[in-house]
């Protein structure tokens, strides 16, 4: 999680200010430390009200993607794939993704049934990720032991989680995940649609779509303080570019919850965004972004899925009225699978939709790109 950084600015300007002329100006060096001194902390109380968040969509790992990964050595090192993106993650307050894989130990394998190498996990961390929300229709590919594994592994590395949990004790300490950032603090539930079909095994739980469920998550989210709070949810249709209206209704019910902002997954495709004003009060409005696609895959078709989108969320508080204002942008990614060379890379590329510089590419990249910023011009997004 990353720190403030007007705390080091205000540290610096007394630094400054210690040397500063006395004697003769002593009285006015005073007068203008205390004025430098107030305005840094000024700035870091406003600071306080401003925080940048990132989302990544579906995080997955395929059979060809784990084997590109594999070293002549027997090491797993996936930490390439994101060399590109990395700056884009590290700069967010908090950065979060929806792990779409197991950590459920060998045979790795990717769909139908997910299970990554841990290095996948230190790879995700070295990229700037501060939370993983586990909570989707593969948890519980690899049974018991995969549920418990991959939060043992995010645990080991330091990476928050939610969705998932050991025991249904357990849930109590994970639910609603808190993490208080610069000041504010917030509250992050994460909810599946289901699991495959897969029972979920005892004593291991996974948080699936309960109305009745959500309703207490939030309500106890709001009696431990929460300032802002965030629903990643595994909803919809999978490759169909509109929310259907199961994932509206339930959007629309989670706005009149008190939900500031809604994230969803598993269509694999980037779906529209909106902002929703909540029934029962005209001071808020809450942002839901219904899919945002793939992150980084190994899926190519149908057109859309080749990448996806790192969403920023820019939260501003106004204290005067306890009130947030919520600002989306929209970073979308291009998953590289070969070099220029031919190589087997599975690289993550930030793209604009106008951008037409990735003429070193092999000819299929090219295409395949030029596909996708097609399809992202094709869908309406929030301002």
């Amino acid at each position: 999680m990353k720190l403030p950084r007007s705390k080091h600015l205000v540290v610096c300007l007394l630094g400054v200010l210690s040397v500063l002329p006395s004697l003769a100006c002593r009285g006015r060096g005073k007068a203008y430390a205390q004025e430098r001194r107030d305005s840094a902390l000024i700035q870091e109380d406003r600071a306080n009200d401003t925080l940048h968040l990132v989302f990544a969509g579906d995080i997955m790992t395929h059979g060809p993607q784990i084997r590109a990964a594999l070293g002549k050595e027997g090491q797993y090192d996936f930490t390439p794939s994101f060399t590109l993106v990395k700056p884009l993650i590290e700069q967010a307050d908090l950065a979060i993704g929806n792990l779409e894989t197991t950590f459920g130990g060998k045979p790795y394998s990717g769909y139908p049934m997910f299970s990554s190498p841990e290095a996948f996990g230190t790879a995700l961390r070295e990229a700037g990720f501060d939370v993983l929300t586990t909570a989707n229709n593969h948890s519980c590919d690899r049974g018991r032991f995969g549920v418990i594994n991959t939060i043992d592994v995010l645990d080991s590395l330091g990476i928050a989680t939610t969705g998932s949990y050991r025991t249904k004790e357990e849930r109590t300490s994970r639910t609603p995940l808190l993490v208080t950032v610069k000041g504010v603090k917030l509250a992050i539930l994460a909810y599946t649609y289901g699991t495959n079909g897969l029972p979920i095994p005892h004593p291991a739980l996974v948080d699936t779509i309960s109305r009745d469920q959500i309703a207490r998550d939030l309500q106890r989210a709001d009696s431990l303080g929460a300032d802002y709070k965030i629903v990643q949810i595994h909803w919809g249709n999978e490759y169909e570019r509109l929310p259907n209206k199961r994932q509206m209704d339930l959007a629309q019910w989670l706005t009149d919850q008190g939900v500031h902002a809604i994230i969803g997954s598993h269509p694999h495709v980037v779906q529209e965004s909106a902002f929703l004003k909540r029934r029962n009060t005209q001071q808020d409005s809450t942002f839901v972004v219904y899919s945002m696609g793939n992150f980084i895959s190994n899926q190519i078709t149908p057109p859309g899925t080749r990448g996806g989108m790192l969403l920023s969320l820019d939260l501003i508080r106004d204290r005067a009225k306890g009130s947030w204002t919520t600002l989306p942008h929209y970073q979308y990614v291009f998953v590289e699978k070969r070099s220029p060379k031919g190589e087997a890379i599975y690289r993550l590329r930030p793209i604009q939709l106008s951008d037409s510089s990735y003429v070193d590419l092999a000819h299929r990249e090219a295409v395949d790109l030029q596909a996708l910023q097609r399809y992202y011009r094709s869908i309406t997004l929030a301002p």
